[in-house]
């Protein structure tokens, strides 16, 4: 063992023993006493000792022992972390999960180098350069499929109604991430547009969206913020400053070595009433930018209590090529409620807003929306919709059923015959009750499937019950201060 290592692990253990502080230890002791140790091993312990293995296990005991967020990251899941913050990146254009034993294309994305392949919705990778994918992790095949732009790769495709697998080789391209996959008029005047996460790109994708919706008449908004979990920190309060008033407040940081307070540079589309959708997934730059909406009486939120993911991680490169992401900081509002639901945990804490309104706004961690508006199911239907039984079932019956493009008596007995299969056990009660959400659910399905994003959203709007209350409030007013006569 080298004596800069020995050193470097004297330091890990002893942070890893928890509870370290200077001013009750005397480092040096410490060191000392660890040094002593680490002699006994290296010259008496009985097997070799792994020096790497020994950091790697000391540097994972620290993150450990803080919180969630601190992690200590591979060499892959560090490069991954980079690509995902810059939205673009060298792959094939695919979104994947595992299902069963074998990697599934949830979608090709639209003019990227798979869907020119003509991969589909279903396929499942089988193999990738030869190496079956079977009990195979997502990162390890993210990896293999993601390099260099101009490079090939072959993966191994079976897909339902071919008798054997088929094998594609593709070309690697810059793969370039939209945050903001659909921007549309959902009703004369109002325009509705989903942004999933914070790249890079999202600020001008964002912009993109709002001109080219105000060009064409609309004079209100829907920002959906549901299910986003956050991205890069700066792009999120560029997103804030386009509502919010130029040299206002979005956001404060308060950490040992971080307090930074970042103002609004915008402001540009400040005038447009603006209803805002969050729920239980929206997390981080999400809650940010909803956060001071709220707080300045921008735009009226509607939702569930976000996530509560409001501290800051910033990722320290090791000399080893992997990482520490390391929480340095917790977000505030500007109202001053601390985002971060670790820190705490009780909304019976009231803070003001710092519009001209000055309304009541509840802390605790995550950002209370002005309404609660709760997602109606039922029992079956949220258990149908966990085993994913609804996509499977539909990229099967595309396939059989090129023609169909619309829930049909007969596809709502042939799914209920699937369920059944998967040893879901219902009453016809319990089915009748929740046929409403199941046709839903197979509409957008098939929607993605025959026509992609955009068309299961132009399916997706006028179902979607959050979406509907939105427009309804948005028909009634002209300007953003009206929004607040109209909290349900």
């Amino acid at each position: 063992m080298s004596r800069k290592k020995q050193i470097l692990l004297i330091f890990l253990v002893i942070f890893s023993m928890g509870g370290f502080i200077y001013s009750s230890v005397n480092v040096f002791t410490a060191m000392k006493t660890i040094d002593q140790v680490m002699r006994l091993v290296r010259d008496f312990y009985v097997n070799p000792v792994d020096v790497d293995k020994l950091l790697d296990f000391a540097i994972e005991a620290i993150a450990n022992s803080l919180d969630v967020h601190t992690t200590y990251l591979e060499e892959s899941d560090y490069e991954n972390l980079i690509i995902q913050t810059k939205g673009e990146f060298g792959g094939l254009g695919i979104r994947i999960s595992k299902r069963g034993d074998y990697i599934t294309i949830i979608a090709p994305i639209e003019d990227t180098p798979a869907y020119r392949a003509g991969l589909l919705q279903g396929d499942k990778i089988t193999a990738i350069e030869g190496i079956s994918t079977k009990d195979m992790n997502l990162n390890k095949a993210v990896s293999m499929m993601r390099g260099n732009p101009g490079t090939k790769v072959t993966i191994t495709i079976s897909r339902e109604g071919l008798d054997d697998p088929s094998d594609f080789t593709i070309t690697r391209d810059i793969i370039k991430i939209k945050t903001v996959p659909y921007a549309g008029v959902v009703d004369e005047e109002i325009g509705y547009i989903r942004l999933n996460s914070f790249s890079k790109t999202t600020t001008s994708e964002m912009k993109n969206a709002l001109d080219s919706l105000i060009y064409i008449g609309v004079t209100k908004f829907i920002l959906d913020l549901r299910s986003n979990p956050g991205g890069i920190l700066s792009e999120a309060i560029d997103i804030a400053s386009l509502f919010i008033n130029k040299g206002k407040e979005i956001v404060y940081t308060e950490g040992k070595a971080v307090h930074e307070s970042y103002n609004s540079t915008d402001g540009s589309y400040g005038k447009f009433p603006l209803v805002v959708l969050v729920d239980e997934f929206s997390a981080s730059g999400s809650e940010i930018v909803a956060g001071a909406i709220q707080d300045w009486d921008r735009g009226l939120l509607l939702g569930m209590r976000t996530f509560g993911k409001g501290s800051v991680q910033r990722a320290y490169p090791l000399h080893n090529g992997k990482a520490l992401k390391l929480t340095i900081a917790r977000y505030h509002t500007p109202s001053g409620r601390c985002i971060d639901r670790e820190l705490i945990n009780d909304t019976t804490a009231i803070y003001h807003t710092r519009g001209e309104l000055h309304r009541e706004v509840k802390g605790g961690g995550g950002i209370i929306p002005d309404s609660i508006l709760i997602y109606k199911s039922t029992d079956l239907f949220t258990k149908i919709r966990s085993r994913g039984i609804a996509f499977d079932f539909i990229v099967s019956y595309a396939s059989k059923y090129p023609e169909v493009d619309h829930v049909t008596p007969s596809m709502i007995e042939e799914f209920k015959e699937k369920v059944m299969e998967k040893e879901i056990e219902f009453t016809e009660e319990e089915w009748d009750s929740s046929l409403y959400y199941i046709k839903r659910d197979l509409s957008l399905s098939l929607a993605y499937n025959k026509w992609g994003t955009k068309g299961r959203y132009q399916v997706l709007i006028p179902k979607d019950e959050h979406i509907q209350t939105s427009i309804a409030i948005l028909k009634k007013v002209k300007v953003p201060s009206d929004l607040y006569a109209y909290l349900l």
